[in-house]
């Protein structure tokens, strides 16, 4: 019994998580790409999202306590192919405004996810915290009504 222990703690330290995978052949590898491209165009006729070519994760956070809102902006991003990892309540819903918090090594993505939503340039903050294992959180302020993203939403019925 001991060595079946044994031999389980040590297959568990040696394994790996995770499946390499190796694209080959004419047209696999640009088909592969594209699927972790968002969709959309730069500069869409909405004034909506666009894509901006990279693989973002993001949190969402409902900070205005409207139920249902991080669900709402969270089909939103993931309609435009964006990561969404997590959405859930922020621990306060008296944020007057919406937050975009750049949380990876990249400020440029939560700048122009902020953009893309329509959040003031004021209200983009860099508080990287590898810890989080994601890119950009986003918090759902009392203005959200005011939010490209949201009129967007209310116009496509998305």
């Amino acid at each position: 019994m001991g060595l079946l222990v044994l031999g389980f703690v040590i297959s568990a330290l040696t394994t790996r998580s995770g499946v390499q995978v190796t694209v080959s052949g004419e047209g696999l590898a640009e088909r592969a790409r594209l699927l972790s491209v968002p969709p959309g165009s730069p500069g869409g006729a909405t004034g909506g999202l666009t894509a901006t070519g990279q693989h973002v994760q993001i949190e969402v956070l409902n900070g205005c306590g409207v139920p249902g809102i991080a669900n709402q902006f969270t089909d939103y991003l993931r309609g435009y192919g964006y990561d969404v990892v997590r959405f859930t309540n922020a621990r306060r819903y008296d944020y007057p405004r919406t937050l975009v918090v750049n949380r990876g090594k990249n400020f440029e993505r939560a700048r122009q996810l902020a953009q893309a939503l329509g959040v003031e340039p004021s209200a983009v903050e860099n508080l990287p915290d590898p810890a989080l294992q994601l890119d950009v959180t986003v918090v759902i302020g009392q203005d959200y009504e005011s939010l490209t993203a949201f009129r967007d939403m209310q116009n496509s019925g998305r």
